[in-house]
């Protein structure tokens, strides 16, 4: 299917123009049907809002429905159920924090177990670690360190 202006005539060279407006596009080379079905196509096929979009409410009118309000034996239950709900979410919590804290014991008993262990090893090896010998250092003190002393005793 190709597409021209109309009023033109169809010559070797056809130069198909891309801005066109719908209404002035002739269909060349195909047979009345299918032009027609082109036509009915592009016509169904243009974007119009829906007509739902184009409602208009007049003042005063709505479209929901009055919602019923609730009585007061719904609301009592209302409070009971959420307290309800309230109190398992805590004993929940608690049973997860006695869990954390059971493991948080179990950790720490395991923890003392096993440096009770490593200290009895320890002193079990202890007497056959070879003496370390403790050097110990002689004082080195330069003549000036002494004379900043004498000087800081003369003045006070």
């Amino acid at each position: 299917m190709e597409t021209k202006p109309r009023g033109s005539t169809s010559s070797t060279k056809e130069v198909p123009q891309e801005i066109c407006p719908p209404g002035l596009l002739v269909f060349a080379g195909c047979s009345e049907q299918e032009v027609s079905l082109a036509k009915q196509f592009w016509l169904g096929a243009s974007m119009y809002p829906p007509t739902e979009s184009q409602l208009v409410l007049s003042r005063g009118s709505s479209q929901r429905l009055a919602v019923a309000k609730p009585t007061k034996s719904t609301l009592s239950e209302n409070e009971d159920i959420l307290a309800k709900a309230l109190k398992q979410q805590e004993s929940e919590e608690k049973e997860k924090y006695l869990e954390k804290a059971k493991r948080r014991e179990e950790i720490l008993q395991l923890l003392r177990k096993q440096r009770e262990e490593r200290i009895s090893k320890e002193l079990i090896s202890l007497p056959y670690k070879p003496k370390v010998k403790v050097c110990q250092k002689k004082k080195v003190v330069s003549e000036s360190d002494e004379e900043d002393k004498e000087e800081v005793k003369a003045l006070h």
